[in-house]
């Protein structure tokens, strides 16, 4: 049986034979491939979409995922010579003094980064092999990482002792009352791999701390705009609460068509969206006009509207109970039925705006759709008939052939 597989970390074709691999039907992204020098010639039979970096594996090295971290104890343990690939990164201790490494001690292959107190610099770069890795000096104690979703705020910044090196691996907001001075006072160095959100006055406070900003986004929320964190629903009742609000977002804005021209004119005055406006199109004159960013999309509908955040399927039967033609917004997944008729489809879906995923039982209906598409950044799919026989694997951290 084939198999087909979505998304590796770290595909490992150092042991890999040709009888291994065989069964490979496709793999789609791959972050990093290691193969050795006798079987590199594999790689190319594989079937693989994209590919992060690859790293050819000499003889007698190890693998080793995550952090590694050496100190005083890891280098007495040491009996002969290391060889080590290391994916993920390296802390060397600032405790750690040049006389205690010998030479070609520990070797290494790196795909990430090598974190050194500043005079070991020189002798962490002799430790990597074929200059892979990236070393990165630090002064005082090691950086500090988070990962994920992190908030820089007034009270984390008051606990820490001495200047800190900061490394956050995912998203870093910081805090819209956020003490700029004591920011700049107790962190050295900041550090972010994926993506930074802050306000307009942060910006010049940022960059003078930040060590590099090409592995991340950086998204600026203009002063005096209000952060929506999840998708806003508007009605002749909940809009009444605001009052000439400036909205910065990246989640869908939707306004029912009970929001009158005069309510929309008193309760909003601009937004910052770079998702999308879905408005009736009584109103969507006003929307333009409140729109900070040119890109955004505004989606005005006729009569009614429907929405698909989850995972939905549609039958003829679900379309024909609808009294009048809709316009239909795929946010999640939409899957047309076998029984859907083009008829059908036709006269109950006024416009169709996938950002999402659409899915068809029936090729013909493919067609169709592309007469009442009016927005596509997502995609349209056949659904793969039950003769196909290959298993399938979405996501794996570390797949070995």
């Amino acid at each position: 049986m084939s198999q087909r597989i979505g998304n590796v970390g770290l595909l490992n074709l150092v042991n890999a034979t040709e009888e291994s691999v065989k069964g490979i039907e496709r793999i789609e992204n791959v972050g990093l491939v290691i193969y050795g020098k006798e079987n590199a010639h594999l790689l190319s039979t594989l079937s693989i979409g994209n590919i992060g970096s690859s790293i050819e594996v000499p003889v007698g090295y190890r693998l080793f995922n995550g952090v590694l971290n050496l100190n005083q104890n890891y280098l007495s343990s040491i009996v002969e010579p290391v060889f080590i690939l290391v994916n993920g990164i390296v802390i060397i201790d600032p405790d750690i003094q040049p006389d205690q490494v010998q030479a070609e001690q520990i070797n290494m292959l790196v795909n990430g980064k090598v974190y050194s107190p500043a005079h070991l610099s020189g002798l962490a770069g002799r430790m990597l092999t074929k200059g892979s890795g990236e070393v990165e000096t630090y002064h005082g104690a090691p950086p500090r990482f988070e990962n994920g979703k992190f908030t820089l705020t007034n009270s984390f910044l008051q606990s820490i002792e001495e200047s800190l090196y900061l490394v956050v691996n995912g998203v870093l907001a910081l805090a819209q009352d956020l003490n700029m001075d004591l920011f700049s006072e107790k962190l050295s160095k900041l550090e972010v791999n994926g993506k930074i959100s802050l306000y307009e006055n942060q910006e010049t406070y940022l960059y003078k701390k930040a060590a590099s900003l090409t592995t991340c986004k950086v998204e600026v929320i203009p002063a005096g705009y209000e952060v929506l964190s999840k998708q806003l629903r508007l009605n002749g009742r909940s809009i009444r609460r605001f009052q000439q609000k400036k909205w910065f977002t990246n989640k869908p804005v939707i306004i029912e068509s009970d929001v009158t021209r005069d309510m929309l004119t008193k309760a909003i005055e601009k937004i910052h969206s770079t998702s999308v406006i879905i408005c009736h199109e009584e109103v969507e004159d006003l929307v333009y006009e409140r729109l900070s960013l040119m890109e955004t999309e505004v989606l005005p509908y006729e009569n009614s509207f429907i929405v698909i955040d989850g995972e939905e399927v549609w039958s003829n039967e679900q379309f024909l109970a609808l009294d009048h033609p809709v316009s239909i917004i795929v946010n999640g997944q939409l899957i047309l039925d076998r029984d859907v008729s083009e008829e059908v489809l036709r006269s109950k879906a006024a416009t169709l705006d996938i950002l999402g995923e659409v899915i068809v039982r029936e090729k013909k209906l493919k067609g169709t759709l592309q007469n009442i598409i009016r927005l596509n950044t997502g995609t349209i799919e056949e659904e793969k008939g039950k003769q196909e026989t290959g298993a399938f694997l979405q996501n794996i951290g570390e797949l070995s052939l």
